[in-house]
């Protein structure tokens, strides 16, 4: 099974654009850290490529405000072997 959950801060996102189809994407950066340390033996910091396609692109996404994302990881392109997480539900996280 193919599924990510991941909490993480929005550290950049682009501009709302359209397919030739008319379906709205949006590409964004999230930003994780572990800061627990409780669970791993070393401290994990990473930023992952993710995109929100369809309705909720709608859905308000702020720079610097945690979220809790649900989705799944495939390749960017048939011809690439780079990671993008593909975002199909998100709620903000309190701090």
């Amino acid at each position: 099974m193919n599924e990510l959950v991941l909490v993480g801060a929005v550290s950049s996102l682009d501009d709302i654009r359209y397919t030739p189809a008319n379906v709205p994407i949006r590409n964004l950066t999230i930003h994780f850290e572990d800061l627990s340390k409780k669970i791993f033996f070393k401290f994990v910091e990473f930023e992952i490529n993710a995109v929100v396609i369809g309705d909720l692109v709608k859905e308000d996404l702020t720079i610097n405000e945690t979220y809790q994302f649900r989705g799944f990881l495939d390749r960017k392109s048939k011809k690439s072997n780079q990671l993008l997480f593909n975002i199909q539900e998100f709620k903000l996280r309190s701090k």
